[in-house]
C-alpha cells in the first residue's frame, strides 16, 4: 500500500478502508463448510456399511482442515489441487462428494444454496454425537459462517451466490488449461504449526519461491481480521520463544504486506514488521514500523481509554534504541514515558520504565540499595523476578559476596516455581551457570549448564526448547569443551547453536563465543591473522573483551610495549567491571616478564591482581595469579617461594581449569621442583617422579596444537639432561624437539614465552 493509500485508510471520515468486525462469507469459505459437510457424510456411510474410515485420511484432512482455517482465501483450482496433493490427499468418496455437491451448486441455482445452508443442516454438523464439536476450532468457524448466512438479505446471498458460480467456473476452466506453477497455502506449509524437524527435504525442496511483492499475489486471497490476529499472534509467540520455528524474515515480510493491504488499520501488524527488522538490524525499517504503528493504534485507544496508551510506544522506542546501542536516545524516550505513565495512573508501565532505566545506568547502581517490588502485588510477579536477576548480574559484576547472590536466586526460584514461570526458572539456572564460572567452578558451571538441556525436556509449563537461557548454557558447554581439548565436540555444538538461534539478539552471543574460540586456537597454533581478525569483530560486540583479547594476542608475538600501552589505557576507565580488572592486570604482568628480566613493577601488579580476585571471589584468577607468581619468582632464583607459591593454586587450576592451564601449572610445578634440588641426584628423582606427569602435560598441549609449548617443554628436558650428563635421554628429547621443529616450524621468538 502506498503513502496515498495510507493517508486515506487514516482519514477519520473515509469509510472505504473501515475494517468490518464481522467477515462476510466468501466463496472460498462456503467452500470449506462444504467440505467439513461432505467429510461428516462420507464417515457417516462408512460406519452404516460397518466400514471404518481411514484413520490417515482422517489425520490428513485435519491436518489440511486446521491450515485452511488459519490462512486466507484462495482460488477453487488451488484447493482442488491441494486436496489432491501428496501432503494432504483426501479420501475418494470425500472428494468425490464434495466435487458433486459443488457441481450442483453451480448448476441447480440460488434454492439449492438455500436448501443446502439452512440452519438445521448445521445443527446437523454440529452435533457432538456425528459432528463437529460446536465449542472447537472448526465448530467456531462453521457457527459464524451459519450465523451471518441466516442473517444475510436475498440481494446479499444472490450476490453470494454469482460470486460462487464465477469462483467455480474460473477453477473449472484453470484446471482445464493446466497445473498452476505454485499454489498460495503451500507457501504456508512450514511455519507455525509445524516444527521444521516434521517437513521432510523432498517437501522442502518442493515448496515454491515466496515473491516479496504484494502485488503478485493472487487475487482471490484475502487476510480477514481473525486470520490476520491469529497470524501476527502466533509469529509474535514465536519471535519471543522460539525464533526458529517462526517463519524466515522475508517470508514473514510478504505475509505482513498482504495483511497490511487487506487490513490497513491493523496496527498489530506494523508493530510485527518491526519486530522483523529488528531481528535483521535494520535501523530505519524498524523506526518506519514502529511510527506506523503508533500512527494507527490511537485512533482506536482514544475513544475507549481516554488517550492511553501513548506511553507503550515511548518505552518500545526506548527499547529499540537500547538495542542498537542509542543509550542517549534510549534514556531520553524513558524520560517521556514515565511523565505519561504517571498522567495515565500506569503503574504497570512506570515499573517497566524504571526496570530499564536500572538497566541503562547498570554501572551506576548499587543493587543492594534497591528495593524489590511488592509480594503482594499478582501484576508484579514476573517484574519481581527479573529484578532479581538483575540485581545478582550487576551485583556480580560489582563483587559482591557470592552467598548473597545465591540466596537471591533461591528466592526467585521459588517464586518461579510457585507461579509456574518456567522461562524465569530456565534464566535463572542459566545465571547460576554464568555465576559459577565467574568465581572458577568451570565445573559446577558445565553442570548447571547441562541440568538445563536436561529438564527443559521434562517441564510441562512453558517452550523454554529455544529461549535465551538455552543459548547462553550452549555457548558456555562450547567454550568449555573448547578450553578442553575438544575441538571437534565444541564445534558441533557451536553450529547447533548457530541453527537454532540464526537470527538477534541471541545471535550475539553465540558470535562472541565463536570468535573467543577462534583466538584461543589461534593464539596456540600460532596463527596471528585469524586471531587478529576475530579480535576485529569481537570488538563490534564488546569493547573491552575485544582489547584484551588482542592483547594476548600481541603478548603471544612478543609486541610486549604495543601490550603494555593498550592495558594501561584500558585501566585507566572507571567504568570496569571486577572480572575485566583483574585480567587486564594478569596480562599487563605477562607484558612486563621477558626471557632476560623481570620488570620491578611486575610483583606489585601481581599483589595489586591477586587482591582484587580476593576481595571479588575470583577465586580461578587468584590461582592463577599464584602460578604466575612461581614463573617470576623462579626467573628471579627463588625456586623455594616459587615451590609454595605454585603448590597454593594448583588445586585450583586442577579443579576448573582447561587443558592449557593444568599443562602449564604442570611444567611449572616441575621447573620448581627441579630448581629446588641441590645436588644432581635429587634433580634426577625430580625429574624421573614427575614424567608421568610431564608425559600427560606435553598430551594436553598436543591435544591443543599449542606447537610451541610442546617445543618449549621438549628444550626444557633436553637441557636439564644434558646438564645431568644423561646422554639417552638428551638425545631423545632433542631428536623429539627437531622431529616437532621441522613438523610445524615454529619462529623462534615465539619459543620460552611465559604467556
Amino acid at each position: 500500500m502506498n503513502h496515498f493509500e495510507e493517508l486515506e485508510a487514516l482519514d477519520p471520515r473515509n469509510t472505504t478502508f473501515t475494517t468490518s468486525r464481522i467477515d462476510t462469507p466468501t466463496p472460498h469459505k462456503v467452500a470449506i463448510v462444504l467440505l467439513v459437510h461432505q467429510y461428516l457424510k462420507a464417515k457417516q456411510s462408512a460406519s452404516e456399511l460397518g466400514l471404518i474410515f481411514p484413520a490417515q485420511s482422517r489425520q490428513r484432512f485435519c491436518m489440511l482442515l486446521l491450515k485452511l482455517i488459519q490462512y486466507p482465501d484462495m482460488m477453487y483450482k488451488d484447493l482442488h489441487n491441494l486436496l489432491t496433493s501428496n501432503r494432504y490427499k483426501i479420501d475418494t468418496v470425500h472428494l468425490e462428494g464434495f466435487e458433486k455437491c459443488m457441481s450442483d451448486l453451480n448448476s441447480l441455482g440460488l434454492e439449492y444454496l438455500f436448501d443446502l445452508f439452512e440452519m438445521q443442516n448445521f445443527d446437523k454438523i454440529l452435533s457432538d454425537s456425528i459432528g463437529v464439536s460446536q465449542y472447537g476450532i472448526v465448530g467456531l468457524y462453521i457457527r459464524r459462517v451459519a450465523v451471518i448466512l441466516d442473517r444475510m438479505s436475498f440481494p446479499e446471498m444472490l450476490s453470494l451466490y454469482e460470486n460462487i458460480c464465477l469462483y467455480y467456473e474460473k477453477g473449472i476452466r484453470m484446471m482445464a488449461i493446466g497445473p498452476r506453477v505454485s499454489n498460495l497455502l503451500g507457501t504456508c506449509t512450514n511455519n507455525t504449526t509445524e516444527s521444521k524437524e516434521e517437513t521432510t527435504i523432498e517437501e522442502e525442496e518442493s515448496l515454491p519461491v515466496v515473491d516479496n511483492v504484494h502485488h503478485h499475489r493472487n487475487p482471490h486471497s484475502k487476510w480477514s481480521a481473525k486470520q490476520a490476529d491469529l497470524f501476527i499472534t502466533q509469529q509474535c509467540s514465536l519471535l519471543e520463544s522460539n525464533e526458529i520455528r517462526a517463519l524466515p524474515p522475508i517470508e514473514m515480510q510478504t505475509k505482513l504486506n498482504e495483511i497490511i493491504q487487506d487490513n490497513p488499520l491493523n496496527s498489530q501488524a506494523f508493530f510485527l514488521t518491526y519486530m522483523n527488522n529488528l531481528r535483521l538490524r535494520d535501523y530505519f525499517s524498524s523506526v518506519d514500523a514502529l511510527h506506523r504503528a503508533f500512527d494507527r493504534s490511537p485512533m482506536q485507544m482514544m475513544t475507549n481509554y481516554e488517550h492511553k496508551g501513548f506511553q507503550f510506544f515511548s518505552i518500545n522506542l526506548a527499547v529499540m534504541h537500547a538495542n542498537f546501542g542509542h543509550r542517549e536516545e534510549a534514556l531520553e524516550s524513558l524520560k517521556e514515558c514515565i511523565m505519561l505513565a504517571q498522567e495515565n495512573g500506569d503503574k504497570r508501565c512506570l515499573d517497566l520504565a524504571n526496570s530499564w532505566y536500572c538497566i541503562l545506568n547498570s554501572n551506576k547502581i548499587d543493587p543492594f540499595e534497591k528495593c524489590l517490588p511488592d509480594l503482594q502485588d499478582p501484576c508484579m510477579i514476573q517484574s519481581l523476578s527479573l529484578s532479581i536477576q538483575f540485581v545478582v548480574k550487576v551485583g556480580a559484576q560489582c563483587g559482591c559476596l557470592p552467598l548473597d547472590l545465591f540466596e537471591l536466586l533461591q528466592k526467585s526460584d521459588e517464586l518461579n516455581c510457585k507461579n509456574s514461570l518456567m522461562d524465569y526458572f530456565s534464566d535463572s539456572l542459566a545465571l547460576r551457570s554464568a555465576l559459577w564460572n565467574l568465581y572458577g567452578h568451570n565445573e559446577m558451571a558445565s553442570m548447571y549448564a547441562q541440568l538445563l538441556l536436561k529438564l527443559k525436556k521434562t517441564w510441562v509449563f512453558g517452550d523454554v526448547g529455544n529461549s535465551e537461557s538455552v543459548c547462553m548454557v550452549l555457548c558456555c558447554l562450547a567454550l568449555w569443551l573448547n578450553i578442553q581439548g575438544e575441538y571437534a565436540l565444541s564445534s558441533v555444538v557451536l553450529h547447533h547453536t548457530k541453527e537454532r538461534f540464526p537470527r538477534n539478539p541471541y545471535s550475539n552471543s553465540w558470535m562472541i563465543c565463536e570468535c573467543y574460540i577462534i583466538i584461543h586456537q589461534s593464539i596456540l597454533r600460532c596463527k596471528w591473522q585469524e586471531a587478529s581478525r576475530a579480535c576485529d569483530q569481537l570488538y563490534v560486540f564488546d569493547e573491552n573483551a575485544a582489547i584484551l583479547q588482542r592483547v594476548s594476542v600481541l603478548i603471544a608475538k612478543r609486541y610486549l610495549t604495543t601490550a603494555r600501552t593498550m592495558l594501561d589505557k584500558l585501566l585507566m576507565s572507571s567504568e570496569l567491571d571486577c572480572l575485566t580488572q583483574v585480567r587486564a592486570l594478569i596480562l599487563l604482568a605477562y607484558s612486563m616478564i621477558s626471557q632476560d628480566k623481570v620488570n620491578s613493577e611486575v610483583i606489585g601488579t601481581l599483589n595489586k591482581a591477586s587482591t582484587l580476585a580476593l576481595q571479588s571471589y575470583l577465586e580461578f584468577e587468584w590461582a592463577i595469579t599464584d602460578m604466575m607468581f612461581a614463573q617470576v619468582l623462579l626467573q628471579m632464583q627463588m625456586p623455594q617461594k616459587a615451590l609454595q607459591s605454585i603448590k597454593n593454586g594448583m588445586e585450583k587450576i586442577y579443579a576448573n581449569g582447561g587443558l592449557y592451564d593444568r599443562a602449564k601449572a604442570s611444567f611449572v610445578y616441575m621447573r620448581c621442583l627441579v630448581a629446588t634440588a641441590l645436588t644432581p641426584e635429587e634433580k634426577k628423582k625430580c625429574l624421573k617422579e614427575c614424567s608421568q606427569q610431564i608425559d600427560e602435560a606435553i598430551g594436553y598441549f598436543k591435544k591443543l596444537d599449542a606447537y610451541a609449548k610442546v617445543l618449549d617443554v621438549y628444550s626444557f628436558l633436553a637441557t636439564q639432561y644434558n646438564e645431568l650428563g644423561m646422554k639417552p635421554e638428551r638425545n631423545r628429547y632433542a631428536a623429539l624437539f627437531r622431529q616437532y621443529h621441522m613438523e610445524f616450524n615454529i619462529a623462534e621468538e615465539y619459543l620460552n614465552v611465559f604467556f
